[in-house]
Parts: C-alpha cells; structure tokens; sequence
C-alpha cells in the first residue's frame, strides 16, 4: 500500500472523502466551503510556524493529516479518514503509521498528541443543533468509531474533555446572582467593563495564570486602546481581580469564550459564578445566539459553566502515543 503527500491535482479526492464522512455522519466536524479552503486548511503551513503533512492513500480509499510547530516536543493528529466500505480492511492503520513515521522523522519528537493544542483547529457541528458549532475539537469523541481506532493503535487516554452548549434566547440571570452580587458589592467588588484609564492591575492578574493563550489574547486586546473588544472584569477598589471575554459575536452567532480567571487572593467567594453569568447576559445583549465551550471533566470550572445552565453536549478523550526509542 503507498501514500502519497495531498497536492492540489488529488485534492478533490480527499475532500469527497471529507464531505461523504460527514454526510453519513461519521463525524461531527463542519463542511468546508469549497476545496479550496480544504485545500488551504490541510496543506498550507501557517506562517513557516505549524509544519502540515496530509497524506493520501494510492487508491483514494483514505486520508490523514496531522502537524507540528516548530520547537514544540510534541506532535499532533488532525484527522483521519477511510471510505466507508473500505473501513476494517487495514487501510486507516497503514495511513497511520505512515502519518505517524513522517511526524515523527520530520519534527523529532516521540509523542503524538490528539488534543486542544492542535494548531489545526477544527470546527464542529453541535448534535441536534443546526447552526451551532464550536471552533476547535478538543480530543477525540469518546461516541464515535475513531475512539476504539485509536485506543487499538496504542493511543492512550490522558484527560476527558467536556463540551457544554447554552441556547441563550431565553437566558436570564440565575436566582442565586442577585444575593452573591449584593455580598460582593459589600466588600467594594463589582463587576463592569474593562477601562485602562479606570482600572489597574490586569497585566499583573494575568501573568499570574501563567496562562500564554490568556497573555496573548487578553493582553493583547487591551493593547489596542480604543479599537479594543470589550472585557468584563471583577474589581476591588480599581484593582482588576478577574476577568472573562472579550466580548464578541461570531458569524455563527457563537458567543466568544476565551476564557475565566479570578487572582488567587481573591477566590472562595464565587466571583467567577457571577462573572460568567454577565459573561452570558452581555453576549446575548450582543446578539449572539448561543455560547459553547469545553473544560476538563476534572476541573472544578464546571461547576461555573453548570450553575450558568450549561449542559454537557459531547465527551472527548485527550489521546497520546509516545515511543520510548526517541
């Protein structure tokens, strides 16, 4: 069996292969636009960072991708697809371990993540939902075919992933909100937006996170002065002690979720409950639609997104192999 590197003269056979996979809902990834975006998505490197290498079987019965950046001591998994009347014939496990050798030769690493890391971020469509989707898969849904597949290729589990969806057209601000707000406002805590000329401290709550994507992200955006998406933050006398946003609508109507932080000084008293909760109000005020988001099955986070009313949508395995060889 010989795999060749997907180019722009086969393409179209991947992206069949891409699309008929959905349509026979073997997986919940989104459609593309066109073959061009797929061909964009799984072929072009994004600025010579993230390393792409998407093979195709000789016959067309299947194709796998998967990634890596440089420097990183990991590599990743993006996706794998076999033509359905060809699947349990070998095929899926030849076009992995071929996909697996390139990585590992190629960025020399010993490990192959299927994880939220993969710069290779991938939508997906939320069950029962026709036009509510999540803009990054977060492992490996533990419901599907793919979960055995890999688990008998020496993929183990390392984390569960929990995907929560809110439908926001309804939603209002929890019972319990109105006596936490009224304890914290007590203690001089409230919750508003973010202005630099008003509030002090947030470089100094962020770095405390020890949180790159957060740094970038959260940092980044009050870096742009007047251009800037707003933050909701949680204050003490000026002092920013929490954080969640920027506040954005996508072209989904997905309400943006970055991410929920409050200073370790200042938690034990639900300040993150209530900071979601606005989180929630302002983006639906916004006119997003709905929200989605995924958080570990262990993290005590979910107790926020639950108190909120989320409800878990999907589970999803953190997945690893490693070669102990080098």
């Amino acid at each position: 069996m010989m795999f060749f590197d997907l180019n722009r003269e086969n393409a179209g056979i991947a992206y069949e292969l891409f699309e008929d996979a959905i349509r026979a809902k073997e997986v919940l990834f989104r459609p593309f636009g066109n073959q061009n975006d797929f061909c964009r998505f799984f072929m072009e490197n994004q600025a010579d960072e993230v390393h792409k290498i998407t093979i195709l079987e000789e016959h067309g019965w299947g194709f796998a991708s998967g990634c890596f950046l440089s420097g990183e001591s990991r590599a990743y998994l993006s996706m794998i697809v076999v033509k359905k009347e060809m699947q349990g014939q070998g095929i899926g496990k030849a076009m992995l371990a071929c996909l697996e050798d390139r990585l590992r030769k190629e960025s020399g690493v010993s490990r192959i993540e299927i994880v939220f890391f993969n710069p290779m971020t991938i939508p997906w469509l939320i069950p029962g939902k026709k036009t509510a989707d999540h803009p990054n898969a977060p492992g490996v849904d533990v419901g599907s075919n793919a979960y055995l597949f890999f688990k008998n290729c020496r993929y183990r589990d390392y984390a569960m992933q929990n995907s929560y969806y809110l439908d926001l057209h309804d939603y209002s601000e929890p019972d319990f909100a109105a006596d936490i707000k009224e304890g914290l406002e007590k203690e001089n805590i409230t919750i508003e937006i973010y202005y630099s000329d008003r509030h002090y401290g947030m470089e100094e709550m962020i770095h405390k996170f020890q949180n790159p994507l957060w740094e970038r992200e959260i940092l980044g955006e009050t870096a742009k002065g007047e251009n800037s998406r707003p933050i909701l933050i949680a204050a003490y006398n000026g002092k920013v002690i929490g954080f969640t946003g920027p506040l954005d609508v996508e072209k989904s109507g997905r309400g943006y979720f970055c991410g929920i932080g409050v200073d370790p000084d200042y938690r034990g008293k639900r300040i993150s409950t209530i900071l979601f909760c606005r989180l929630c109000i302002s983006l639906k005020e916004k006119g997003a639609d709905f929200m989605s988001l995924f958080t570990g099955e262990n993290n005590p986070a979910r107790n926020i997104y639950e108190a909120a009313g989320f409800r878990i949508v999907r589970t999803w395995a953190d997945m690893r192999k490693e070669w102990k060889d080098g």
